[in-house]
């Protein structure tokens, strides 16, 4: 199982949710981690509720120098959380892209934004269940466990992580945690 202990977050205002690590490898896992759980919640039907089981949560990455990052007293400024602020707020209904990646430097910034979306897209494209399957996957728990806390087969959540094309997410993840990310730690 995996653990995060330089990983902070908080909600600032309704749903606005800031998080902050030491380890910038480890933030595309979070986010999606994030983005899986929240998309795994039943919710009742209505459009705002289709909309929101479809893409589940708008999620910026910024990487980048963090001037002050006090958790006790909940103070954190610096690049990386307004790179990741300016790229929520450019985020809107024409652009269904919800997931985002921005550093100082495009020329990472540019690949790194490439595979946030295509990993926004298939992970858009999840069911309930199939979010389930993801989230505890990529916790790295393995299938028997994760049918054990889900009720269902191994098979069934073979098949779900079939459907989702889990082994591109995973790809996108070996890619994004490969990356020297060195001088923003």
């Amino acid at each position: 199982k995996t653990k995060y202990p330089d990983f902070y977050g908080r909600q600032i205002k309704g749903d606005y949710i800031e998080c902050v690590m030491q380890n910038v490898s480890n933030a595309l896992r979070i986010a999606l981690v994030i983005k899986s759980c929240i998309k795994s919640f039943p919710i009742t039907e209505n459009k705002k509720a289709k909309s929101f089981q479809t893409y589940g949560i708008r999620t910026a990455i910024g990487i980048g120098n963090m001037r002050i990052v006090d958790t006790e007293q909940g103070i954190w400024d610096g690049e990386a959380i307004y790179m990741s602020g300016r790229s929520l707020e450019g985020m809107n209904a024409l652009n269904k892209g919800t997931l985002s990646v921005c550093t100082s430097k495009r020329q990472l910034s540019c690949p790194l934004q490439t595979v946030a979306l295509l990993t926004d897209a298939i992970m858009n494209d999840m069911t309930l269940r199939q979010s389930e399957v993801i989230y505890y996957k990529l916790l790295g728990l393995k299938e028997t466990d994760i049918a054990r806390n889900l009720g269902i087969s191994q098979s069934g959540v073979n098949k779900a992580s079939s459907a989702t094309k889990w082994y591109c997410i995973e790809e996108a993840l070996k890619y994004f945690e490969q990356i020297n990310f060195n001088e923003y730690e």
